[in-house]
């Protein structure tokens, strides 16, 4: 059976992938966005309004809210009940300006990415200690 190592890119999406999702968990305090449930850090989920498959709303704030495991992949087969709460908590222009930004094409660089993992690191440990002061 062959194995394909994973590219030093592949690795760094990933990383950020994974300090990304913590930190949305972290600001939304792990309660869903969609419900209002409170779950732990192992159950919640960072959920996307728009796909990931983009790398331009991939890792844009705004696209993003924490998520029980329901809520999120009820979202795959219909998007209407996360939008109207997307809709109420920002606006209608915003979500038609995250839409734009969604259909264009973004390319980070590895160094891009290295930049947002540290961003991303940073701004976990600024909510903790916000949290625990």
């Amino acid at each position: 059976m062959k194995t394909t190592k994973k590219t030093e890119r592949q690795k760094l999406v990933k990383r950020l992938d994974d300090v990304f999702s913590l930190y949305i968990r972290e600001r939304d305090g792990y309660r869903c966005v969609v419900c209002g449930a409170k779950r732990p850090l192992h159950v919640i989920q960072c959920g996307h309004l728009f796909s990931r498959i983009s790398h331009s709303t991939r890792w844009d704030e705004l696209n993003a809210h924490a998520q029980c495991s329901g809520c999120n992949r009820y979202h795959e087969e219909c998007f209407e009940p996360y939008r109207q709460v997307w809709v109420r908590l920002h606006s209608q222009e915003e979500y038609d300006l995250l839409y734009i930004k969604y259909r264009k094409t973004t390319k980070f660089t590895n160094a891009d990415l290295r930049i947002l993992i540290q961003e991303y690191r940073k701004k976990i440990k600024e909510l903790k200690l916000k949290k625990a002061g």
